[in-house]
């Protein structure tokens, strides 16, 4: 299923009519979009290009409404709707017999499931969890990356999701990006690329619709778009030449879906100051569409974040701008009351003409062809098979293992001997390094006082330590321990167990690893690597600024290690 999505060809007006179908007319051909367009209300439409998120693990009578009376097209899964493979299925399930019984098409059941930090289908509900994008860029090998996403779709597939809102296409080449980070697949576009169209590739040739992210690029921004408005201030030949790339390569390659950037790119919208992305038509229509060439879905972000609330567009009022800019798909949280009011709000900018019905009719059109592409106008109950199998767990282990990237090795410490004093010293992301290490372990806190870190340092004394890293560089709690335990000279191995920049805060520390995340399997691959039963084939997918260039990695059998290939 890598062929681009087929551009539909639009009525040039095409007002349904605001009563259901009589009784007389024909039954719609549940495999065809066209025979479900052609006989959709007005309130059809609208509700076919929502997806609505909700609370629970079964559904609601909020979200039965919303599906029979709203007629959504979509739903999204968040963590706090999982509880298991067999409680997902049964979800799925009765979501799509809701959909159909009620005279609406299947739904799209959507997911964020990138892998790594970013995963809602997790191991200790019965899933198999994998490494995120730089851990798998890490690698070298793009057909493992493709056998990862492939692994993801099939076990979305087992329990009725079809949509995973992934692969990551930003190029990550800001390292005091809090939200991108390790989700993305490196620092340089080509890489991004070809990463990015092997992760798509696995997920849609298993049938799963995949939605490259964020467009046109959140890589270089130092704002979380989830609660305040980021701008990219580069000009175009800059963005074609770097944020553009991999976007381009996925479509060209017959990406399906690509969510918008609630991120404001002054280069692109030049009429409205601080108009986001997922707003502007000049992104959506103009750049997207007509320059890009895009012919599959645009979804947005989810429209309940900060950097569209606290840049004077709240919810309701955004949605129906982004329709109007050119997106397909608006995709919403868990507020009832606020789908219902974002209906409501379209509804009335249709009526009035400000979002004409061409605009609607080819945003539907859209969304029905690909649920048609995809098998979804009437798709297959799940059945909760194939989930957490040891062919997925062994495919999760191999891109672990093949990612941990050893960027420093001197003095000897590595591998580590059986039965030598060992001491762990955990933060937030490596909560159970210890216990995989079968060595005693510390929980270091964010506010821990001076002498707390001095006790620390002194429960050290005469042992090897493993300090877990968590975004050190950001921490000074992080850096001051770790330099105190160089001072004290005890013998010291760093595992970054989130992004790979930890290493600025203690420069000289005399090992350190990289694990770009921290999923069971990594724990697994870190306890294996450690004492010595396989060596390290990671590179960097980014640069260390001003310490080691992307692509470093130790190479053991180099003279002088620490320099880095």
């Amino acid at each position: 299923m890598n062929s681009p999505t087929p551009q539909p060809t639009f009525p040039a007006s095409t007002a349904a009519p605001t009563q259901s179908p009589v009784a007389s007319v024909p039954p719609v051909d549940h495999a065809d979009a066209d025979a479900w367009f052609s006989r959709m209300t007005l309130e059809q439409k609208i509700g076919q290009v929502m997806t609505i998120g909700f609370d629970g693990t079964t559904v609601s009578d909020g979200l039965r409404e919303m599906i029979e009376k709203y007629h959504v097209g979509g739903v999204i899964l968040f963590a706090r709707n999982v509880e298991s493979p067999r409680q997902v299925a049964a979800l799925t399930r009765d979501l799509q017999e809701i959909a159909l019984r009620s005279g609406n098409p299947g739904l799209l059941i959507a997911i964020d499931q990138e892998g790594g930090r970013v995963a809602r289908l997790t191991t200790d509900k019965g899933f198999t969890e994998f490494p995120g994008g730089m851990a798998l860029a890490a690698t070298g090998d793009p057909q493992l990356v493709r056998q990862v996403a492939q692994a993801i779709a099939g076990e979305m597939k087992a329990v009725g999701l079809n949509v995973d809102f992934a692969p990551v296409l930003d190029v990550n080449n800001n390292f005091e990006n809090p939200v991108i980070g390790i989700r993305s697949f490196g620092s340089d576009p080509a890489q991004v690329a070809r990463y990015g169209v092997a992760f798509m590739q696995g997920l849609q040739d298993s049938g799963i619709i995949a939605f490259g992210k964020h467009f046109p690029g959140h890589g270089d921004t130092a704002t979380d778009s989830h609660l305040a408005l980021p701008v990219v201030p580069h000009a175009l030949p800059r963005l074609e030449a770097v944020e553009f790339v991999p976007f381009n390569a996925a479509i060209q390659a017959g990406l399906a879906g690509i969510m918008s950037a609630h991120v404001s790119f002054p280069a692109i919208e030049t009429r409205v100051p601080g108009l986001p992305a997922t707003l502007s038509s000049a992104v959506l229509t103009g750049l997207l569409r007509e320059k890009m060439a895009f012919r599959g879905l645009v979804a947005t972000d989810s429209l309940e974040m900060g950097a569209l609330g606290e840049s004077g567009f709240p919810v309701a009022r955004a949605a129906a701008m982004a329709l109007q800019a050119g997106a397909d798909l608006l995709l919403f949280n868990r507020d009832h009351g606020l789908h219902q009011q974002s209906a409501q709000w379209i509804t009335g900018w249709v009526q009035e003409g400000k979002i004409p019905m061409q605009r609607l009719d080819e945003a539907v059109l859209r969304m029905l062809r690909t649920k048609q592409q995809f098998g979804l106008l009437n798709p297959a109950p799940a059945d909760a098979q194939q989930v957490g199998t040891p062919a997925a767990r062994q495919v999760a282990l191999q891109a672990a293992q093949r990612s941990l990237t050893l960027v420093k090795n001197s003095g000897g410490l590595l591998p580590l001997l059986p039965g030598a004093p060992l001491l762990v010293i955990e933060t937030s992301a490596s909560v159970g390094l210890g216990r995989a290490l079968g060595a005693s372990a510390i929980l270091l806190s964010e506010t821990a006082t001076a002498s707390e870190l001095q006790n620390m340092v002194n429960t050290a004394a005469g042992r090897t330590v493993i300090v877990g890293t968590t975004d050190a560089n950001r921490s000074k709690t992080q850096t001051s321990l770790v330099q105190a335990l160089l001072k004290a000279q005890i013998a010291t191995v760093v595992v970054a167990m989130r992004g790979p920049y930890d290493l600025l805060a203690f420069p000289d520390v005399p090992v350190y690893l990289v694990t770009y995340g921290a999923p069971p399997p990594t724990f697994e691959a870190l306890r294996a690597f450690l004492y010595g039963e396989f060596k390290s084939q990671g590179r960097l997918p980014v640069e260390i600024p001003q310490l080691f260039p992307a692509g470093a990695g130790f190479i053991p059998r180099l003279a002088t290690p620490e320099a880095g290939h």
